[in-house]
């Protein structure tokens, strides 16, 4: 008993629903499935009346089928699917224009049919006079089906085209503002008293670590070439002790002095203080050891 209540709530519902769809596209006509079959046997003409007729009925018995069935009872009344969803799609956009400009300038369905492209801007712009592309009411009317389905293809590519320059440039706009706040953001808090009170204490300590780094990568430079300076120097005593090259020892030996002495004189200009003699002979060289009496 239940399921006879359910069975009945559920056909009600869709009865109203197919009756409410009936109103919204302004049909009187049965509704029974075998009179929307008559009726679209009936408007199988080439007319654009007749093409919102076949519409409707179309729509209203998609509305009464089973999920899949509406594609076998459209190909048994001799309809190929995809024109039976062109028609339906021109009825509902174009069915409540009758009084359109555009309607009054179409005068067969193929040239409707190819209009369903267009949205209701695009249509209210020819409507009012305008042109989308290279279609307009004159243009309508004296194009072929064929020249009126390249024009419509063409503008639409052109106005997808203009859509996605608009969006670039409006991505890049969005970017440059934000790279502009972020700025102006940063720059907000360099300013702030606390960033400037921040940056004038570290700032010494700033300057003497890079003063830091730079002797110690001096230092570490001269102390390589001293390396280097070194061993080419015992490179040549070698080459002299092993093939008596004496005659040429103390021309090394001069020059040799002259470098220290040029280093003395670095050491002077620089206004560092540096006691050659005690580097080379430090005090605690100088303690001899105590004698065996002095130990006792």
């Amino acid at each position: 008993m239940d399921n006879e209540l359910i069975s009945t709530d559920s056909m009600r519902l869709h009865t109203q629903s197919v009756a409410g769809l009936a109103t919204q596209l302004g049909y009187e006509g049965d509704l029974t499935v075998g009179s929307l079959e008559d009726g679209i046997r009936l408007y199988q003409r080439r007319t654009i009346e007749d093409l919102f007729e076949l519409g409707k009925r179309l729509l209203l018995l998609k509305e009464q089928c089973q999920h899949g069935e509406f594609q076998n009872r459209v190909e048994l009344l001799g309809f190929d699917p995809s024109l039976a969803r062109r028609l339906m799609t021109a009825t509902l956009k174009f069915a409540k224009q009758e009084t359109s400009p555009v309607l009054k300038t179409v005068k067969t369905q193929s040239k409707l049919l190819e209009l369903i492209v267009l949205d209701d801007e695009e249509i209210k712009v020819i409507s009012e006079g305008g042109s989308i592309g290279d279609v307009s009411l004159d243009t309508i009317e004296t194009m072929s089906v064929r020249d009126l389905k390249k024009a419509l293809r063409e503008a639409k590519a052109a106005l997808e085209s203009k859509d996605q320059d608009i969006k670039a440039k409006d991505s890049i706009i969005q970017k440059k503002d934000q790279k502009a706040n972020e700025l102006d953001e940063k720059l907000t808090k360099l300013n702030s008293p606390a960033e400037i009170k921040k940056r004038a204490e570290s700032e010494p300590q700033r300057l003497a670590e890079k003063a830091l780094e730079e002797m110690n990568t001096a230092c570490l430079t001269m102390h390589n070439d001293t390396v280097r300076f070194t061993n080419s120097i015992n490179s040549i005593l070698d080459a002299i002790n092993e093939h008596g090259l004496y005659d040429i020892q103390e021309r090394l030996e001069a020059n040799v002095v002259a470098l220290f002495q040029q280093i003395a004189q670095t050491s002077v200009e620089l206004g560092i203080q540096i006691d050659f003699q005690a580097m080379v002979n430090p005090s605690w060289m100088s303690i001899t050891p105590a004698t065996e009496s002095e130990a006792e």
